[in-house]
């Protein structure tokens, strides 16, 4: 009998049951997609990595001969090592495409991941191409691919289609953001090609497999002091392949904490509401029960599962549909960049205990609003709670004399029924918040982009240079292209507790590269000391007078320079001095690595002496491609805050007009025409809306701020940029659902029965 009460209730009153449901599954839907498309880049990575035994140490130098390779592998805790030579080729016919050449001896340590064709062997002529560079050139296993460097040409066939576990996140160099799978990629060859194709047989790295993970820093340790030829020995997490990818999960932890969050709180908050409104609007039937002989557990049980089936289906179709939908769509974007091979949304214990968790809580809500009714005795209970009316001073005289009557009655009713009105305001609060953070994060990185490419890159083109140049080349480079001119440094930065790894730019640039203070106005570095950025500086404790100190890798000597200014870079967190200090004060040799010019290189395929040729305007339009992508998840968080919000609203709107219906039948008897109280009805809905929206605007500014500053990886630093119009477009959207709401319910004035409003009192 109590089943089918609890199926007709739930059938009388739907829209309320509808809002629970769609509340509790858009939360739940939302927290467990987000979280396991985290879950899932991180199950993915360690697959990948633990499976292609991805190597613990990078060793870097100019030759390492086979003596230097048998070295490091007799050192204790190494388990394996491998030499490789890698070179920068440019593409035949292809203009500004280029191909990093790997030259290998076996493939032992990160090992290839094979989509198509054999596996590695070196004793096969050809190459292994980069799966993404491949998908979007459209190479395919046994294509032939033209390749030049250093006025060689050579002609490879494809054998096979590959990822490489230390290739995950690819680009050029420093001044890319993103990786463009379409105009770079790697490739990888047998080192018996060396001689075949007249290549210098050197080795420029060594790639070193430690036994255990805790044994990393006293194995590079010994290399540095017994292998002469080591110029720097760094932890694979220092690569910013794995870097970038482990700082995109990163930043996702921190999504999953504010936008799952924010929406499960909402979604919560309001079911609770709801749920105790209907438990107190079933006041009569409690009351009817127990005058009939049903014991108090009979009836918590009855009403606890009101709450506990509509959260426990609606839960366990989120949980089921988020990774599906949310989940996958995210990998999808994602694994567009990363080059992890069958990346999908994975499951973690936390999407089951929020599922779980949702479910309790609204159940012990519900048992508790029911519990509190159970207190009262059958002969109170059978009776409707009549509204307690108080005069209230704050609502008399002064600013509220000249008030309306309809004014005076909506304060007067807020301030009564001041829980409702508080969850209202927070339910719409935070969807106007998480709209505001939806435009924002576009407006932001839009802001970044015209930062990074229109005000502290102040050039057309960058030429890398060789690391082998000869002066004539360099000679012949600047008299065609001028001397704007940068060396960067690769450094260990010794803070006294820890070192931890970070290059120096030397600059000559004529003003072609430039640099902003923290207020983005214009500074120039200074011959008295370095300029160290803003976040870096924090991060050491360090501030303008204080000293800084640092070794090239490669070399012993310690340097400790004073610290001339602060500057904020928003892409990269490092230190910067003048060739003037570089040479008059530390003594060292100035010899540039990169040369930018403002010539017209379109069309320009290759340049002797010259490793890479980069168009800012295409690093630009990559990271523009990025901004498309991410409109993608943009427009999906505006969707479900959109629905959360109609949902909420609506719901909302539905119980204070329940509660209210006593009162406006009051008003009819009294009076009042229907469009009268229509618009009482309307005028605090409405309130209710603008004080959300004067919350909800700088809410969503700190949202969007916080998400900057704390979820981007370490070598960004930059915060919260929104433009007026996507205030504008957040509160028109708000605005919109309000109003459709209030309007929508505020017919129902038209419908009241004012016998059952009026008379079940008495």
């Amino acid at each position: 009998m109590l089943r089918k009460k609890m199926f007709r209730d739930i059938k009388a009153n739907k829209s309320q049951f509808i809002a629970i449901f769609l509340m509790v599954f858009l939360g739940v839907f939302a927290y467990c997609g987000i979280r396991s498309y985290m879950a899932g880049m991180q199950q993915s990575a360690d697959k990948f990595y633990k499976g292609c035994n991805l190597q613990d140490l990078n060793v870097r130098g100019e030759n390492f001969s086979y003596e230097d390779l048998e070295k490091i592998k007799s050192i204790d805790n190494v388990k394996s090592a491998e030499r490789k030579l890698t070179i920068v080729a440019s593409v035949e016919e292809k203009e500004d495409k280029t191909l990093q050449l790997n030259f290998i001896e076996s493939n032992e340590i990160s090992k290839f991941y094979v989509f198509k064709g054999e596996k590695f062997d070196k004793s096969k002529s050809g190459l292994w191409i980069d799966n993404y560079y491949a998908k979007n050139n459209n190479i395919k296993v046994g294509d032939t691919i033209k390749l030049k460097y250093d006025g060689l040409e050579l002609s490879e066939e494809v054998l096979g289609l590959i990822n490489v576990p230390d290739h995950v996140y690819d680009m050029k160099d420093e001044s890319a953001i993103f990786p463009d799978h379409k105009d770079y990629g790697f490739a990888y060859l047998s080192a018996n090609e060396l001689s075949l194709k007249h290549l210098p047989q050197v080795f420029n790295q060594v790639i070193v497999d430690v036994n255990i993970e805790k044994n990393k820093t006293q194995v590079k340790s010994d290399i540095e002091e017994q292998v002469k030829s080591a110029i720097a020995v760094t932890d694979i997490k220092d690569s910013i392949s794995y870097q970038g990818y482990q700082g995109e999960i990163e930043e996702g932890e921190t999504y999953v904490g504010v936008f799952s969050g924010l929406f499960l709180f909402i979604a919560v908050l309001s079911v609770i509401t709801t749920m105790t409104r209907v438990v107190k609007k079933q006041r009569t039937q409690i009351g009817t029960l127990k005058a009939l002989g049903f014991k108090n557990r009979q009836i918590t049980m009855h009403y606890v599962g009101y709450g506990f089936w509509i959260s426990l289906i609606a839960a366990l179709i989120g949980f089921i549909l988020g990774p599906l939908i949310i989940g996958n769509l995210f990998m999808g974007m994602e694994m567009a960049y990363f080059e992890v091979p069958n990346g999908k949304a994975g499951l973690e214990w936390s999407c089951v205990a929020v599922t779980i968790a949702v479910v309790i809580v609204i159940s012990i809500i519900t048992y508790l609003a029911c519990k509190s009714e159970l207190k009262e005795c059958p002969a109170e209970t059978l009776r409707e709670k009549i509204p307690v009316v108080r005069g209230s001073k704050r609502t008399v005289g002064g600013l509220f004399h000249n008030m309306s009557f309809s004014s005076k009655w909506n304060l007067r009713d807020m301030l009564r029924n001041k829980i409702r009105t508080i969850m209202g305001i927070a339910g719409i609060v935070g969807c106007t918040a998480i709209l505001v953070c939806a435009f924002g994060m576009l407006d932001t990185l839009n802001n970044y982009l015209d930062w990074q490419f229109d005000e502290l890159y102040n050039f057309k083109y960058k030429l890398t240079l060789k690391s082998d140049y000869t002066d004539e080349q360099y000679q012949k480079i600047i008299d065609q292209y001028g001397n704007s001119t940068t060396q960067t440094l690769l450094i260990e930065i010794d803070s006294g507790n820890q070192k931890e790894s970070n290059n120096i730019l030397v600059d000559d640039s004529n003003n072609l590269v430039r640099y902003t203070d923290q207020n983005a106005k214009f500074v120039k570095l200074k011959d008295d000391g370095v300029f160290i950025t803003r976040k870096l500086a924090d991060s050491q404790g360090l501030g303008i007078g204080d000293k800084i100190k640092w070794h090239i890798y490669g070399d012993d000597q310690y340097y400790e320079t004073k610290i001339a200014g602060i500057d904020k870079d928003p892409q990269n967190q490092n230190i910067k001095m003048t060739k003037n200090y570089m040479e008059n004060e530390l003594g060292l040799i100035y010899r540039p690595d990169s040369i930018y010019t403002n010539s017209d290189l379109s069309g320009v395929k290759e340049i002797e002496g010259v490793e890479i040729i980069q168009d800012k305007e295409a690093l630009k339009s990559g990271m523009a491609a990025m901004l498309n992508t991410m409109r993608s998840v943009i427009v999906l968080l505006i969707v479900i805050a959109a629905i959360l919000g109609v949902v909420i609203i609506y719901n909302l709107g539905i119980l204070s007009f329940t509660e209210k219906q006593y009162q406006f039948a009051t008003l009819k008897v009294l009076g009042f025409k229907d469009k009268h109280i229509r618009n009482i009805y309307i005028k605090q809905n409405n309130w209710i809306t603008i004080i959300a929206i004067i919350i909800g605007l700088p809410v969503g500014f700190y949202l969007t701020d916080f998400i900057f500053k704390m979820a981007i990886a370490d070598k960004y630093d930059f915060g919260a940029h929104i433009e007026f119009i996507s205030y504008v477009y957040a509160i028109v959207g708000t605005v919109i659902v309000s109003w459709l709401s209030s309007h929508i319910l505020a017919k129902k004035v038209n419908k009241i029965d004012m016998v059952t409003s009026l008379k079940g009192n008495e």
